[in-house]
């Protein structure tokens, strides 16, 4: 396990996240992934995201990792699913399972504008510098007609941090000018070498209504809580205003969505 220096988050996330795939490629997922490749079984997509998700149509799942949403969604909505992700060790399992697959960093996506009906992001965003949020966003949006984005809840009941807003968060809004806009943990570098930003719910909810005409924070069906606030993962969906047909074809083929040499 690479050890923690105090320059731990400038290393290169691709260098990183290649390192972390070799030793541990279920890294942060959570739940028992470890018998995943024992059992050939795997987990199912976060937050139910088969329930918002219509079949037959084209989704790209950002930050895939082992493939937790692209193959469920996949196979239970026979859609045409392209996984990217910054680390080829990371996206083993995918690659294996003969999904098309796309090395990439999600602050430049090689589609064309509006290429996917769908773009799920899971617990991926919070691994950005607070700093690289807003760009990521802007991306996210441009790349997909509908984007899901889950994200951690420190308020909810399974996250380690779910006690410390209520204890320390006003202090650290006064340090920080009680500006609502800044995560409450900033740029904190864990020993793997990544950073993690935790954002309060109603906080992020803010940074995706500066780029999307509408979002819906939610949580799976399954999850009975009052309030999506109260879950441990939030699902955020995110509306474009753009609306443009299907660009899945007639003949069942690949939609053309790489932007190869032209701009975005």
């Amino acid at each position: 396990m690479p050890r923690m220096t105090n320059r731990s988050s400038d290393k290169d996330p691709r260098k990183t996240w290649e390192t972390i795939g070799e030793e541990d490629p279920y890294c942060g997922t959570g739940g028992p992934t470890r018998t995943v490749p024992r059992t050939g079984k795997f987990a199912q997509p976060d937050l139910g995201l088969l329930d918002f998700i219509e079949p037959n149509t084209t989704l790209l799942d950002v930050g895939c990792g082992y493939g937790r949403n692209s193959i469920p969604i996949a196979e239970a909505k026979k859609a045409f699913v392209v996984a990217c992700d910054i680390s080829l060790s990371m996206s083993r399992s995918v690659r294996e399972r003969r999904l098309p697959f796309v090395l990439c960093d999600l602050r430049k996506l090689p589609f064309r504008r509006s290429s996917f009906d769908y773009l799920v992001c899971s617990v991926v965003l919070i691994h950005l510098k607070r700093i690289e949020i807003d760009e990521a966003i802007a991306e996210l949006k441009r790349v997909g007609k509908k984007c899901l984005i889950v994200m951690p809840n420190p308020l909810g009941r399974a996250s380690l941090f779910g006690f410390i807003p209520f204890l320390v968060g006003p202090l650290i809004w006064i340090r920080k000018g009680w500006n609502s806009k800044l995560s409450i943990f900033s740029d904190i570098p864990c020993p793997r070498g990544y950073v993690v930003n935790f954002y309060l719910p109603w906080m992020f909810l803010e940074l995706l209504e500066n780029h999307f005409e509408s979002v819906n924070p939610t949580y799976a069906k399954k999850d009975r809580a009052p309030h999506p606030y109260m879950t441990d993962r939030v699902l955020y969906i995110c509306n474009n205003s753009e609306k443009i047909p299907c660009t899945t074809s007639d003949n069942g083929r690949a939609p053309n969505i790489l932007t190869s040499l032209s701009a975005p």
